[in-house]
C-alpha cells in the first residue's frame, strides 16, 4: 500500500476511527523509513510534493488518538526538510493557528480541535529545531521567533482573559461547578501549549534578550503573575473532588513557567538577573519555599506522618533557580579581572536585592530546619525498602528531589558567604539544643537532624572552626533509641574522615563504626556505618597496622550485612569495601583470608547472571591473592575454576569477565612458586586469547611470561607449538601498532631465553617465525621503530640458539643474505638502549660464523659497531643491576616471587653476562675456521683499515 493510499484511508472520516488510527500510525512509520533521501528506496520527491499540502489541510482531526500520530507526522517530516526543502513550513503552520483564532467559535468543537492539533505541531515542531545546533537552522529559530510570538502571543493574552472570565463568573464554590471545568478545560489546554512553544522560543531564539520585541518581554514580565494565579488555583482545588484531567493539564501548566525560568536562567544567565520581573519571581518562589515547609516537617508527635507539598516540583524549580543565583560563574567580579559592567551590575543587583543579609540568613536557617532534615518519607521508606532508599541517596539525581536539591542549595549558600554563615554553624554545632522550652519532641527531632546534616554538608568549609573528633566523643548517642541519629552520627563520620580527622584518634571512629554496624541495628544505619568504614580506609592517612585490631569485627559486620541484602547493588557494595579493605591492608590479612574465601563460592553462586556482581568478585579474588603472595598458591584449585569460567570466550559472560579474569589470573601466575595441574589446565585457553582482542592482549602476554618464567620446559611441553604459532600470527599482522608487535616479541624472547634450543628450535623454524622477521627486515616496508622488534628478535635467537640461527642463515639466498645483512646492520644506529645494542652487535657476532657470502659481505659495517659497543662499555663487562630500567612499573613489592624470576631471568641474560671481546674473538677464529685463512683475510681486506686495526687494538 502507498503512502496515497494510506492518506486516502486517515482522510475519509467515514472510516471507522480505529482503521484510521491504524493508517497513520502506518504513514507515520513509513515516513521514519522512507522519507529521507538518504534510506533505502526512499519515497520520490514527486510523492512528497503531494503528501505535504494533503497533511496541511487536515488539522481539524477530531478524535485525540488520531490527532496525535497526525501531529507527530507533519512534524517529523518538518524536522527533516525545514529549512531547506520546506522553508515554507513555518510560515503556513502560523497562518492557519492565525486564521483559526480570528474564526473561532467556542461552541465549534472543531475549530477547539484544530488550535489543539496546530499548536502541538507547532510545539513539537520547535522543540526539535531548539536542540539543533548548526547555524543555518539557529539563525532559522533566530528568525521565526519573532514571528511565532506575534501570532501565539496574542492568542496566549486573549486564551487567559477568556479564562478568568470564565473564572469569575463561576463564584467561589468552583469546586463543584461542573461547567466551569468543561468551559475552561480547552482554554487551559491552549494556555498549557501557548507555553510549552514560547517558552523555548524566549530562551533559545534570541541571541541577545535585550533584541527581543516588545511582545515577547511583555510575555515573561507578566508570566510570574500568571503563574502565581494558576498556583492559587491548583491549590484550593488540590484537595477537592475535582476531575483527574483537569488537575493534570493545570498542575503542567504551572511547572512549565518554572522550565522556562530555568532555561532562561542556563542561556541568558545574567540579563536573567538585570530583568525588572526577576526579583519578583524569585520571591514569590521563596514565598511557597517558606510557606510549604511546615509541612516538611510536621511538628507532631508522629514522626512517621507528613502531609505531602502542594507542587513538590515547584519547590524544586525554586530550589535550583537560587542556586544557581548563589553560585554561578557568570556572577563572579572577582578583584584584578576584566570584568564586564553588565556583570558587575548583575553582582550588585543579587547582593543588594535578591540575596540580602537577611534573606541568606532566612535561607540558611529554613533549610537546615526543614528541608535538609530526614522526612517522614524517608523513614518510611527505611522501613520497607531500605536497600532502595540507599540506592537513592548514592544516586547523582539530586535535580528530581526535595531534600538532595536543598542539601545543594545550603552547601553552596554556607559555601559563598562562609564570614557571615560558618560561625553561626559552628556555634550551633556546640549547643546541645537550639529551641527554647517549649519546643515540641518531634521540633527538637527535626533541629537536631537538621544541625547534624548541615555538619556533614559543610565539613569543608567548617574544618577551621569546629573540633569535629571532640565533639563526635561528646554527642556519639551510640544508644540513642533514635536510628535517625545513629546514621546521621556514621554519615557524619564518613564526611569528615577526608577533611580533619587526625590519625591519632581514628580509632576511636573506627570502633564507634563497628558498633553502629552491629547486626541488632537497623540495616541502614548498619550499611551507612559500613560506607563511612570504608572511606576511612581508602583515606591517605590510613594506616594497616592501626585498624588490625577491628579487622575480624569488620569482617563478621560485612558478612552479616552481605547475608542480608538481596540487591545486586547493595551486595557489589559491600564486595567492594571487602576488595578495599584486603587492598589497604595487604599482608595484614593474610590471618583472614580463609575467613573471606568461605565466603566466595556462595557468592559466586548468588552471582550467576549477574555479570557486573561477579565482575566485584573476581576483583575481590584478585585482591586477595595481591595481598598473599606466595601463600597465595594455596588457593589455585580454589581460584582455577573462576578464571576458566571468566576467559572462555565460548561462555556469554565472558564479554563483562573477561579482563577481570586475566586480572586474576596474572596475579596467580606472577605470585606461583610452581605449577599446579589446575594451572596447566588453563594453558589451552591462550592461544585463543592472543587472537582474541587488543585491549586484553598485553595481559594476556604477560600471562604467558608468567608460565614461561615459572617452568618454561613444562609449558612448551604442554602447548609450546600452538603459542608459538599464535605469536607469529600476532607479530606477522600488519595491521597491529608498534606497542603490540613489541609485546608480542618480548614473549617470545623469554620463551627463548627460558627453553633449551632443543625443544623449541623445530617449532620456531616450523612456524616460520623465523623467516616473517628476516623478510620484513629484507623489505624493509615498515618503520625503523617496527623493524627493530624483529632485529631484536632475531639477534635473541642468535645468541641463545646460535646453531639454530647459523643454519637458518646458511641456507638462504646470497642476495637475500646480502640485503639482510646490510639492513640488520642498519638498524643498529636506530637502538638507544645499551643492553639492546650490545644484543645486537653479540647477534652480529654470532652471523659471521658462516660461509654464506652474502652475511660475510656485511663485515666491514660490523666492524665499526662492535668497535663502537667495546669502547662505550669501558670494559667487556657490563655489572648487573637488581633494577630493570624495563620492568613495568606493576612490578612493585607485592609480586615478590615473579620479581625474583624477572631478575634471575636477567642476570642470566647472555647480553649482560658475556664477555664481548671474548665472544668476538672466538666468532672471528670460528669464522676463520669455516671459511679458511685465505678467504678471511681477503674479507678482511673489504673492513676499512682504521676500523680493523682499532678492533685488533680493543681486542688485544
Amino acid at each position: 500500500m502507498s503512502d496515497r493510499q494510506t492518506i486516502d484511508i486517515f482522510a475519509d472520516r467515514a472510516m471507522a476511527t480505529q482503521v484510521r488510527w491504524i493508517a497513520i500510525v502506518t504513514l507515520k512509520n513509513g515516513v521514519d523509513k522512507y522519507w529521507r533521501k538518504t534510506l533505502q528506496n526512499p519515497i520520490s520527491i514527486k510523492e512528497k510534493d503531494l503528501i505535504r499540502p494533503r497533511l496541511m489541510s487536515m488539522f481539524d482531526e477530531d478524535s485525540p488518538l488520531v490527532a496525535l500520530q497526525y501531529c507527530v507526522t507533519v512534524a517529523r517530516i518538518a524536522r527533516w526538510e525545514y529549512p531547506r526543502v520546506w522553508p515554507g513550513f513555518a510560515e503556513e503552520l502560523l497562518a492557519q493557528i492565525h486564521t483559526n483564532s480570528n474564526n473561532r467559535d467556542s461552541t465549534d468543537s472543531r475549530h477547539s480541535a484544530m488550535e489543539n492539533n496546530t499548536l502541538y505541531t507547532l510545539h513539537l515542531f520547535v522543540k526539535t529545531l531548539s536542540a539543533r545546533t548548526l547555524p543555518l537552522e539557529r539563525q532559522k529559530m533566530r528568525e521565526i521567533t519573532p514571528m511565532v510570538f506575534s501570532v501565539l502571543a496574542p492568542i496566549y493574552t486573549q486564551r487567559i482573559s477568556q479564562f478568568e472570565r470564565i473564572l469569575l463568573q463561576a463564584g467561589g464554590n468552583i469546586a463543584k461547578n461542573t461547567a466551569f471545568f468543561s468551559e475552561s478545560l480547552p482554554l487551559l489546554k491552549s494556555i498549557r501549549l501557548c507555553i510549552k512553544v514560547l517558552r523555548r522560543l524566549w530562551a533559545y531564539g534570541h541571541e541577545k534578550i535585550e533584541n527581543a520585541d516588545e511582545i515577547a518581554q511583555n510575555f515573561y514580565a507578566n508570566a510570574i503573575n500568571h503563574q502565581s494565579a494558576f498556583y492559587d488555583l491548583f491549590r484550593s482545588l488540590t484537595d477537592s473532588a475535582v476531575p483527574d484531567d483537569y488537575l493534570l493539564v493545570l498542575r503542567k501548566a504551572v511547572l512549565l513557567y518554572g522550565k522556562m525560568y530555568l532555561d532562561f536562567q542556563k542561556y541568558h544567565a545574567v540579563r536573567f538577573i538585570t530583568l525588572p520581573c526577576t526579583k519578583n519571581m524569585l520571591h514569590w518562589y521563596w514565598e511557597q519555599i517558606s510557606n510549604e515547609a511546615t509541612r516538611l516537617t510536621p511538628i507532631s508527635s508522629d514522626l512517621h506522618t507528613a502531609a505531602e507539598p502542594t507542587l513538590e516540583p515547584l519547590l524544586i524549580q525554586g530550589l535550583i533557580l537560587y542556586k544557581n543565583v548563589v553560585k554561578n560563574f557568570f556572577y563572579q567580579t572577582d578583584d584584578g579581572e576584566d570584568v564586564d559592567a553588565e556583570t558587575v551590575r548583575c553582582r550588585r543587583l543579587i547582593d543588594s536585592e535578591i540575596l540580602t543579609q537577611n534573606l541568606i540568613a532566612q535561607m540558611a536557617e529554613l533549610l537546615m530546619l526543614h528541608y535538609i532534615p530526614l522526612k517522614p518519607k524517608d523513614l518510611e521508606q527505611w522501613q520497607d525498602d531500605p536497600e532502595g532508599w540507599i540506592a537513592d541517596e548514592d544516586s547523582d539525581y539530586w535535580s528530581l528531589d526535595v531534600r538532595p536539591c536543598a542539601e545543594h542549595l545550603f552547601v553552596d549558600l554556607v559555601n559563598q558567604n562562609r564570614s557571615q554563615l560558618v560561625p553561626v554553624l559552628a556555634n550551633l554545632a556546640q549547643q546541645n539544643n537550639i529551641a527554647n522550652g517549649t519546643t515540641t519532641p518531634a521540633e527538637l527531632h527535626y533541629q537536631r537532624e537538621g544541625k547534624y546534616a548541615a555538619l556533614g554538608l559543610c565539613a569543608n568549609d567548617l574544618y577551621d572552626y569546629f573540633d569535629f573528633c571532640q565533639w563526635l566523643q561528646q554527642h556519639a548517642a551510640i544508644d540513642s533509641p533514635d536510628p535517625v541519629v545513629k546514621w546521621r552520627i556514621a554519615w557524619l563520620i564518613g564526611k569528615w574522615i577526608m577533611v580533619k580527622f587526625p590519625v591519632d584518634q581514628r580509632p576511636h571512629a573506627y570502633s564507634l563504626l563497628l558498633e553502629l554496624a552491629r547486626p541488632s541495628e537497623p540495616l541502614v544505619v548498619r550499611i551507612e556505618a559500613l560506607s563511612s568504614l570504608m572511606r576511612c580506609i581508602e583515606d591517605w592517612d590510613f594506616a594497616p597496622e592501626q585498624f588490625a585490631p577491628f579487622v575480624r569485627h569488620a569482617f563478621e559486620c560485612i558478612t552479616n550485612v552481605l547475608s542480608t541484602v538481596v540487591m545486586p547493588d547493595s551486595r557489589m557494595r559491600m564486595v567492594n569495601f571487602l576488595s578495599a579493605l584486603v587492598q589497604r591492608m595487604q599482608r595484614e590479612i593474610a590471618p583472614h583470608a580463609e575467613h573471606i574465601l568461605q565466603l566466595i563460592p556462595h557468592l559466586w553462586e548468588s552471582a550467576v547472571g549477574e555479570n557486573m556482581y561477579q565482575m566485584a568478585i573476581l576483583v575481590l579474588v584478585t585482591k586477595v591473592v595481591e595481598a598473599l603472595g606466595a601463600q597465595s598458591t594455596e588457593l589455585q584449585e580454589f581460584v582455577v575454576p573462576l578464571i576458566r569460567y571468566s576467559v572462555d570466550i565460548d561462555q556469554p559472560a565472558h564479554v563483562y569477565l573477561i579482563e577481570d579474569g586475566i586480572d586474576l589470573w596474572l596475579m596467580l601466575i606472577r605470585n606461583a612458586t610452581g605449577l599446579s595441574p589446575g594451572l596447566i589446565t588453563l594453558l589451552p585457553l591462550v592461544s585463543r586469547l592472543i587472537q582474541y582482542s587488543s585491549e586484553t592482549l598485553r595481559k594476556v602476554l604477560k600471562v604467558v611470561e608468567g608460565y614461561i618464567l615459572v617452568d618454561g620446559v613444562r609449558v612448551f611441553e604442554k602447548c609450546g607449538p600452538a603459542i608459538i604459532e599464535a605469536l607469529h600470527t600476532l607479530v606477522s599482522d600488519a595491521s597491529l601498532t608498534v606497542r603490540a608487535t613489541a609485546i608480542g616479541y618480548n614473549s617470545l624472547n623469554v620463551l627463548v631465553q627460558c627453553v633449551p634450543e632443543d625443544m623449541s628450535g623445530r617449532a620456531l623454524v616450523t612456524s616460520n617465525i623465523l623467516w616473517t622477521a628476516f623478510t620484513r627486515i629484507v623489505d624493509r616496508n615498515e618503520s625503523a621503530l617496527m623493524l627493530v622488534h624483529h632485529a631484536m628478535f632475531l639477534s635473541r635467537v642468535a645468541i641463545h640458539y646460535p646453531n639454530l640461527f647459523v643454519n637458518f642463515l646458511s641456507v638462504q639466498e646470497t642476495v637475500l643474505a646480502s640485503t639482510f645483512a646490510e639492513n640488520w646492520v642498519g638498524l643498529f644506529d636506530d637502538v638507544g638502549n645499551v643492553a639492546q645494542r650490545r644484543l645486537l652487535a653479540l647477534g652480529f657476532a654470532v652471523s659471521i660464523a658462516t660461509t654464506n657470502d652474502g652475511i660475510l659481505k656485511a663485515l666491514p659495517l660490523m666492524m665499526p659497531v662492535w668497535n663502537d659497543i667495546m669502547s662505550d662499555t669501558g670494559s667487556s663487562l657490563v655489572f648487573f643491576s637488581d633494577i630493570d630500567d624495563d620492568m613495568p612499573d606493576e612490578y612493585g613489592e607485592s609480586v615478590v616471587t615473579e620479581n625474583i624470576r624477572r631478575q634471575k631471568l636477567l642476570s642470566a641474560d647472555p647480553t649482560h653476562k658475556l664477555d664481548i671481546k671474548q665472544k668476538l674473538a672466538n666468532s672471528m677464529e670460528e669464522c676463520k675456521r669455516l671459511n679458511g685463512a685465505a678467504r678471511f683475510e681477503a674479507i678482511l681486506a673489504q673492513v676499512d683499515s682504521s676500523d680493523l686495526e682499532d678492533f685488533r687494538n680493543q681486542l688485544s
